[in-house]
């Protein structure tokens, strides 16, 4: 690959800011309907739109986005020679930039392949 087709692949354009966007949005939701996991039983205030994102799916959705991210950490991790739960011992920041990172990415792939593979009609 050359720097070219690796600008290219980054690039922001609109399909791949609305394809980020969703995934943010389902970050943010997934992480909203997490509140029940954690912050329920400290007795912490129910976050806002709790009540409007509690009836959908959103929380599983995001750990399934998550899902490789976390299996590459976890073997990152275990080849440098760290605990498996060392990751959740840094800044929540740090998490969160990584997240954004990993769906930026996860956008340009999907962006491309579209690209790629999409059906070209006949005229």
């Amino acid at each position: 690959m050359n720097k070219e087709s690796i600008k290219e692949f980054l690039k922001p354009d609109l399909r791949k800011c609305i394809v980020f966007l969703v995934f943010t949005f389902i970050c943010f939701a997934g992480y909203t309907q997490s509140w029940v996991f954690s912050g329920k039983d400290i007795g912490s205030p129910k976050p806002p739109l709790f009540d409007l994102l509690a009836p959908f799916p959103f929380w599983i959705v995001w750990v399934f986005l998550l899902l490789p991210l976390i299996l590459l950490s976890n073997l990152f991790i275990a080849i440098l020679g760290y605990n498996a739960d060392f990751i959740m011992r840094g800044p929540f920041w740090l998490f969160e930039i990584i997240n954004l990172i990993y769906f930026y990415l996860l956008s340009c792939s999907i962006i491309f392949v579209w690209n790629k593979f999409k059906f070209k009609t006949k005229k």
